[in-house]
């Protein structure tokens, strides 16, 4: 057997979309005084599968389509169980798992309590910036794990995004937006928006109209109510 890849913390190998809104998010946590730790990142398919195999004998992990050679050489059902799913976001490089580092006793440690409240500040930062937190599942939480579900590659729009980046985006326009427009010498948004957007995950029309206000006097050349990295950088850094 090969040997299986090791853990990654690189967040270059993560989705570009998903790189800025977590290159924001850290920012953002570490002003609040928090110390985050990026546990791991894009983990291809064969480590998926052994993760898997923990905690599981060969029989269950066969059962799940995992080859039966391999799950002779890895599965170890007196582990722990690392993971729910062969499926995890992970794979598409669309997941992070995080949590904060503190010292004690003079050593810096790994925080992996969900109470915590640096735990908390990470969860609702992360959410802030279009995270889907495992923290919040009804069933099998994951507290560490982050996650932009969907079928986007560099852009979002009204096709390829999701309910928690489409709020994200939402809150983040109406802020932007409203704050430009209240400002009476900020010349740079001279076209006032029709009407706060409703913040409800859906991206409609409103939606895609304060899109555009936002991003036609920055001179960026997008498709109508797209937004790339450059875009989504530009949106929350002016939070």
């Amino acid at each position: 057997m090969n040997n299986i890849p090791v853990r990654c913390s690189d967040i270059t190998q993560l989705n570009k979309l998903v790189q800025v809104m977590l290159q924001l998010a850290l920012t953002d946590i570490r002003k609040q005084g928090v110390n985050p730790f990026v546990v791991e990142t894009f983990r291809p398919q064969e480590r998926q599968n052994y993760l898997y195999c923990q905690g599981r004998t060969i029989t269950e992990a066969s059962a799940v389509g995992i080859n039966n050679t391999f799950a002779k050489a890895y599965c170890n059902p007196k582990a722990g169980k690392v993971t729910w799913t062969l499926h995890s976001v992970h794979t598409s490089r669309k997941a992070i798992d995080l949590i904060p580092q503190r010292l004690i006793n003079g050593k810096m440690t790994a925080i992996w309590n969900a109470q915590d409240p640096h735990t908390r500040i990470i969860i609702n930062t992360m959410q802030k910036y279009g995270f889907e937190a495992g923290a919040n599942w009804i069933s099998s939480q994951d507290s560490p794990h982050f996650q932009v579900k969907g079928n986007y590659d560099e852009v979002f729009d009204c096709e390829h995004t999701n309910t928690y980046v489409t709020q994200a985006i939402q809150k983040a326009l109406n802020k932007v937006l409203n704050k430009a427009h209240s400002k009476t010498n900020n010349n740079t948004f001279n076209k006032p928006i029709s009407k706060i957007i409703t913040v409800d995950g859906i991206w409609g029309p409103l939606t895609t109209k304060a899109i555009t206000d936002f991003y036609q006097p920055l001179g960026l050349k997008l498709s109508h109510g797209q937004i790339d990295a450059e875009m989504l950088n530009a949106l929350f850094l002016n939070l």
